[in-house]
């Protein structure tokens, strides 16, 4: 497979979690691969703590390309590594980028935000939208500077969800879509170097979420199927005991549970385990 296409030049990628790598598997079907990857350390992950790389890390394994993953990139990172690329592209990086490095690329460091800017500015634009149920939201693509999803927009894409889906579905597609337009827009961009600043008066923002969160309320079925979605695992407490629902869905206008996982058991049957606490 080539490399790189004529377009678009050398370039660095900044990620880490599933999406990013759906990000470069649409680029990879249209024969472009980045020529360096930066992501997160290794993390210990699971419950014996065992030492996993991010996703994107052993997504370039697969495809040989050199990594770096640098626990800062502001303190003892050598960014003399960067300065042979003319462009950085950024998805879910999920860590401040400094200006100075921004800074290195000739045409800028373009990253990739899964919602209309300047609305859902901040970490969790995906599971915002889902969350409010705004269903007309869509993608952009702009350039990084020292605030955070502030810069210029380079491209932007409605994107209307007919029903939402579990929250890794969603940024699948929505990762495919921003990989399509990134196609689309960098050949004019890199010619034409075409953007537009936002309207910062307009700006939202949304947050980290937390545990809590993610917990569902019963009386409320639509808000209870969109928690669903938005998080792996959204739960409720059945007396004491914590239950998390593990696969559901929107149907007849009601949030239906169809299985579940109670806290120290495996997944079952919502209506088996149901009538088993009925019996106790």
């Amino acid at each position: 497979m080539q490399k790189n296409n004529n377009t678009i030049p050398p370039f660095v990628f900044f990620g880490g979690p599933e999406i990013s790598c759906d990000f470069l598997d649409t680029l990879k079907n249209a024969g472009v691969l980045p020529d360096l990857i930066v992501t997160t350390p290794d993390k210990p992950a699971g419950r014996k703590l065992v030492l996993t790389p991010p996703p994107l890390k052993t997504w370039a394994d697969e495809y040989h390309i050199p990594v770096l993953q640098p626990k800062s990139l502001r303190k003892g990172f050598d960014s003399t590594k960067l300065e042979d690329y003319s462009l950085f592209v950024v998805v879910a990086y999920g860590k401040i980028i400094p200006q100075t490095i921004l800074d290195i690329p000739a045409h800028g460091s373009i990253n990739l935000h899964p919602s209309l800017l300047p609305l859902y500015r901040g970490p969790s634009p995906i599971q915002t939208a889902l969350l409010d149920d705004n269903k007309e939201t869509g993608i952009s693509l702009m350039l990084l500077d020292e605030f955070m999803d502030h810069g210029p927009v380079l491209a932007q894409k409605n994107v209307a969800v007919s029903e939402w889906k579990k929250n890794r579905d969603m940024e699948s597609w929505f990762a495919k879509l921003g990989a399509e337009l990134f196609l689309e827009t960098i050949p004019l961009y890199l010619e034409h170097s075409i953007s537009t600043e936002q309207d910062h008066s307009r700006a939202t923002e949304c947050r980290k979420f937390i545990k809590a969160d993610m917990q569902l309320d019963p009386s409320n079925p639509r808000e209870s199927f969109l928690k669903y979605c938005a998080f792996e695992k959204p739960f409720f407490f059945m007396g004491n005991t914590r239950v998390i629902v593990s696969k559901a869905s929107w149907t007849d206008n009601d949030f239906k549970i169809e299985k579940v996982i109670p806290a120290g058991k495996k997944e079952q049957d919502w209506t088996a385990f149901k009538k088993s606490r009925q019996s106790l």
